[in-house]
């Protein structure tokens, strides 16, 4: 990159000043102004090129073709023409290089922010879970949900701590789960007992404890 930034303010100086002589220290000056290179040195945290570092360019660039006399480069059959397309090549070098990295980087990024986004999620999740949990447990009727009712009789047997042991998918999963605790109870209990009057009544503590929790997620 220091390298296409040093030709394209060359090449500007020496159509600008119409010869084949240009002072090192302007152009040393007129790189660490370069718009590009402003943008480089705080995102790479490289300091700015010295006289030194740009005389070394320029030699690298132009082996044997320079002279530096009293502060003045004097190229040598340098052809700007030549010179322009040799910039332009690097150009194109450069963003065909930058655009395989990119493209075989883009996997890895795109997972890392997948995972950093499933993270964050699963966190939520889990919260929502043990403050539904916690809030719903509040009210005495919860207690019927200790422990599984109705074993082998029902679908899938739930209790609320089998429930705090899982990891939700989302809130209407977690709804769902206590409301199978629920409903598992009503069919099960005889219509009419204590027990089944418990687990009807105990539906609209849930709603209540679901409107709390959404609530708060609002």
């Amino acid at each position: 990159m220091d390298e296409i930034i040093v030709l394209q303010t060359l090449y500007t100086l020496l159509v600008q000043n119409k010869t084949n002589r240009v002072s090192l220290v302007r152009l040393q000056t007129e790189i660490n102004e370069n718009a590009l290179m402003k943008r480089l040195v705080p995102a790479t945290g490289k300091t700015v090129v010295s006289v030194h570092e740009t005389l070394e360019l320029i030699k690298k660039l132009f082996p044997k073709k320079t002279s530096l006399t009293e502060g003045q480069l004097t190229f040598y059959n340098l052809n700007l023409t030549e010179m322009r397309e040799q910039l332009l090549e690097r150009y194109s070098t450069l963003r065909d290089e930058w655009a395989t990295r990119i493209a075989e980087t883009e996997p890895a990024i795109e997972t890392l922010l997948k995972d950093k986004t499933t993270s964050q999620r699963t966190r939520l999740l889990v919260l929502c879970r043990d403050t539904l949990l916690n809030k719903f447990e509040e009210h005495s009727r919860a207690r019927m949900y200790a422990k599984s009712i109705g074993g082998d009789g029902v679908r899938e047997p739930l209790d609320l701590e089998g429930i705090r042991k899982r990891t939700p998918a989302s809130i209407l999963e977690l709804q769902a789960w206590l409301q199978m605790c629920v409903a598992n109870a009503t069919m099960w209990y005889t219509s009419g007992s204590e027990e089944w009057k418990g687990a009807r009544e105990s539906q609209g503590e849930l709603d209540e404890t679901i409107g709390f929790v959404r609530s708060v997620l609002e």
